[in-house]
Order: C-alpha cells, then sequence, then structure tokens
C-alpha cells in the first residue's frame, strides 16, 4: 500500500493503458450478414456496343492524269448537286490534241474514200485478187485508227472536268484554290447527308444475339441527352479486327432523321435490347456464389442450393427454378 501511495502516478497511468486495452480487445458483436429477396420484376438483357455515323452513299473523286488545275468551283462544306462540275484542268493541250485527231481523220477519210472508189468500192471479202484485198484491209484499218484516236483524245479532253455523280455535301478538298498542278492522288470527297446510317462494331461473343431490325438506341457523344432508334438492317458476315485487337462484327442502321446536327464521323453508344421479360423471378447478380450456387437463409443458418438461371441484364438474373 505504501509503494501504491508513493507511486501514485504510475499506477493510474497503468490503469488507463488496461482500461483502452479492454475496451479495444472486448469481444464484438458480428455485423449482420447481407440478405437479398427474390422479387418478381422485369428484366431486360442488352447488348452495348460503340460506333460512328457515316454517310451510306461517298465518292471520291481523282482526275485520271495530272495537270493545272484552272477551275475549282467548290469549297469543303458546301451542298452539290449530281452532274455539278467540281474542277476543271487545263483543257487547251488536250483540245490541240482532238483537233489534230480529228484532222488526221479528215484525211484518212479522203484517202479510205479515194481507195474505196479505185477498187469498184469492194469490200475485202470481194476483192478480185489477195492484193486488192489486203489494199482493202489496210485501208479499213488505218481508217479505224483515226476514228479511235479521235474518240482517245475527246474522253482525255472529257476526263479533265471533274463532275459529281451524286448530290451532297463536300466533305474533303486536297486543294482549295486554282492554279495549282494536281495529280490522280488529288482527291475531292463529297457525301449524302440525307443518307446517314451509324454503323456499330459487335463483339463477337455479343453477335449471336442481333438480329436484322432490332432497335439500337443511340447516344451520340455530341448529344449526351438526346437518344434515337434505329433499326438494325444490315450485319456483316465478316469479322474484322478493332483498334484494342478484339474481334467485331459491324451492325448498322439507317439515321431517319434528316437534321444537320447529326454530321458525318460523330461517336456514340448504342444499347440493343435482345430480350425482355416481364413479373419474373430476379436475384441480384451480387448474391450468386457462381453461376449455379446461391446462399439460402434458414432460420439463423444459411444452407448452399442449386439454382438455374435464365437471362440476365447487367445487375440482376432470372431465377428458371431452384430452391428459394
Amino acid at each position: 500500500m505504501l509503494w501504491i501511495k508513493t507511486h501514485k502516478k504510475i499506477v493510474l497511468v497503468v490503469i488507463a493503458i488496461l482500461l483502452i486495452l479492454g475496451f479495444i480487445l472486448r469481444p464484438k458483436s458480428p455485423k449482420p450478414i447481407a440478405t437479398q429477396t427474390i422479387s418478381q420484376d422485369t428484366i431486360v438483357q442488352s447488348v452495348s456496343a460503340s460506333g460512328t455515323v457515316y454517310s451510306n452513299s461517298s465518292v471520291n473523286l481523282n482526275f485520271l492524269a495530272g495537270g493545272k488545275l484552272v477551275y475549282l468551283g467548290v469549297k469543303k462544306g458546301d451542298k452539290v448537286q449530281k452532274g455539278q462540275v467540281i474542277a476543271t484542268l487545263d483543257q487547251r493541250s488536250a483540245q490541240v490534241s482532238l483537233e489534230n485527231a480529228l484532222t488526221d481523220y479528215d484525211k484518212q477519210r479522203n484517202t479510205f474514200d479515194t481507195t474505196q472508189e479505185n477498187n469498184g468500192n469492194r469490200k475485202p471479202q470481194d476483192a478480185l485478187s489477195e492484193a486488192m484485198k489486203n489494199v482493202l484491209e489496210n485501208n479499213q484499218y488505218d481508217l479505224n485508227k483515226a476514228i479511235n484516236s479521235v474518240e482517245l483524245q475527246s474522253l482525255a479532253k472529257e476526263q479533265s472536268v471533274l463532275t459529281s455523280p451524286i448530290s451532297g455535301v463536300v466533305t474533303k478538298l486536297d486543294v482549295t484554290t486554282a492554279g495549282v498542278n494536281v495529280g490522280p492522288t488529288t482527291t475531292f470527297s463529297i457525301s449524302d447527308t440525307s443518307n446517314l446510317v451509324f454503323r456499330a462494331d459487335v463483339d463477337e461473343a455479343d453477335i449471336g444475339k442481333i438480329q436484322l431490325d432490332q432497335n439500337m438506341s443511340v447516344t451520340l457523344d455530341a448529344f449526351p441527352d438526346q437518344a434515337f432508334t434505329v433499326s438494325i438492317d444490315s450485319i456483316d458476315y465478316t469479322s474484322h479486327q478493332t483498334s484494342t485487337g478484339g474481334t467485331a462484327f459491324t451492325v448498322e442502321g439507317v439515321i431517319s432523321q434528316n437534321d444537320d446536327e447529326y454530321r458525318i464521323g460523330m461517336n456514340g453508344d448504342v444499347e440493343i435490347v435482345v430480350t425482355k421479360l416481364e413479373n419474373v423471378p430476379t436475384i441480384p447478380l451480387s448474391s450468386l456464389i457462381d453461376d449455379t450456387h446461391v446462399y439460402v437463409q434458414s432460420g439463423k443458418t444459411f444452407e448452399k442450393k442449386t439454382i438455374k438461371l435464365g437471362i440476365q441484364s447487367d445487375t440482376e438474373a432470372q431465377i428458371i427454378n431452384g430452391d428459394r
């Protein structure tokens, strides 16, 4: 007792430590196990994918031969009509070549007519001798050659004028002004913006669930609050590799809205509802041990039970049969 009185502070510290340790190490009540109740709900199974807006009718125009661009009638973003002239190359050399070919044709035509008259206007098969037959055949060959030359030079002149085969919007121009030399790789692109489609890449694991005429709910990144629906009218038969190395198939649906706010190249996401069941027993996926078992509460204990699952959404699974 004397020691305790003389070491009162030490005793108080020891008692405080023991009290703290006792509080920390005291037995704790077990946490209640969270349980879920099977409910009758509507469950929707869907496939998600990403895609892009495209034009279903686009063309890339190029000159077949190079030359000096003397006329450029459009700029990027302009609307054009089918048959409208887009650009023209310098036609002077083509015109001269065509005129020379026409002159050669006129000369050859005179030669042809004279030779025919000198040979009684006979055809090669009616020639009186082998020598006459050769003369008449060569006469015809030379005339055909002159005609072909005129047609080629006329075609070359026509090919110096670039016209649009469709109505649409100019989406790409490799040149912006006339007066420069262009080549066969210089591209002028036109897309029909009244014929837009949304193409989405569906993973090969999900493509078996997709069918024609199913609806895709599309949400574009540019308009996250404006979802619209398109019907699937095309499913690729051939897969392709995605940018991440996966295997996917392209599905496509026509965008019925003819609205300038939807532009080629816009990206977005789609959700395709493949199955929808109403008033069926469901269980949260978080309650599953694996694809065939759950724990079922029986009084204060839990028993492992086998169940058979149907379709699944992102959060729930349909129960086909099993112990409840």
